[in-house]
């Protein structure tokens, strides 16, 4: 178990605008004690425990971290059950879980996402799932509001565009699709020429699978009503998941 006892003890001396020095004078210790706990170079003596969550003004188990690491232990045992109930098709268990995770983890982006796509899986009759649907839109709407991660809000921005579709709301999911960055703006594109060496060719590799599925889905909407030039787009994406296969 990895303690974030330096970690807590900085945290807390910055918080009370407190110098090492001062944080040491008033606990009897010097100053080059603390500053070897805040950079992890070792641990204060257990009997000093207590002197110091007093001195600071929380638990001991505060101090060391302990709560901080059982929350995050916890906060990994959700999300390994989530994908676990996901593949099992217990989408109706999901939705529970996330709403309950919800309640300690408010605005988590990651556990938002989970409840939102675990909504749009549940079965139930034609009104029961405009209802799950709509609150799945709720969702999204609120991962827009607050989520900080650009991945999180990329894919959500995407993925509320059909939700908006399958709820008789065109012209907003419209209006959504065009907000969209372009093919031009992705991430990998932008990586390419930052990394070098095998980063580079790991995300180059990445990339294939979304670039081929994009132009699949492109070539065949312009070929449709062309059967000669429909083969043709078959031909070519078969060439290229095989040039894929070969690098």
């Amino acid at each position: 178990m990895n303690l974030l006892i330096g970690e807590n003890i900085r945290r807390l001396r910055r918080e009370r605008s407190l110098t090492q020095e001062e944080a040491a004078a008033h606990l009897g210790i010097s100053f080059q004690s603390i500053s070897k706990w805040e950079r992890g170079d070792g641990y204060p003596d257990i009997t000093m425990l207590p002197a110091l969550a007093h001195y600071f003004g929380v638990s001991v188990d505060e101090l060391l971290g302990t709560d901080e690491i059982m929350k995050s232990e916890k906060y990994e045992e959700i999300n390994r059950l989530w994908k676990e109930n996901n593949l099992a098709g217990l989408h109706r268990e999901n939705a529970t879980l996330m709403r309950q995770s919800l309640k300690e983890y408010p605005n988590d982006a990651l556990l938002l996402v989970q409840l939102s796509s675990s909504l749009e899986k549940l079965d139930g009759t034609p009104e029961e799932k405009r209802q799950y649907l709509r609150e799945s839109i709720a969702v999204q709407e609120q991962i827009l509001r607050y989520a900080e991660d650009c991945e999180v809000r990329g894919a959500t921005f995407f993925n509320i565009c059909f939700a908006y579709l399958k709820n008789g709301e065109h012209e907003k999911a419209l209006a959504q699709a065009r907000k969209l960055p372009n093919l031009y703006k992705a991430r990998e594109n932008a990586l390419v020429y930052l990394l070098d060496g095998d980063e580079k060719k790991k995300v180059s590799e990445a990339a294939l699978e979304p670039l081929l599925w994009a132009l699949g889905l492109h070539l065949k909407i312009l070929s449709e009503g062309k059967p000669a030039l429909m083969e043709r787009t078959e031909n070519i994406l078969a060439e290229l998941k095989a040039l894929k296969q070969e690098l």
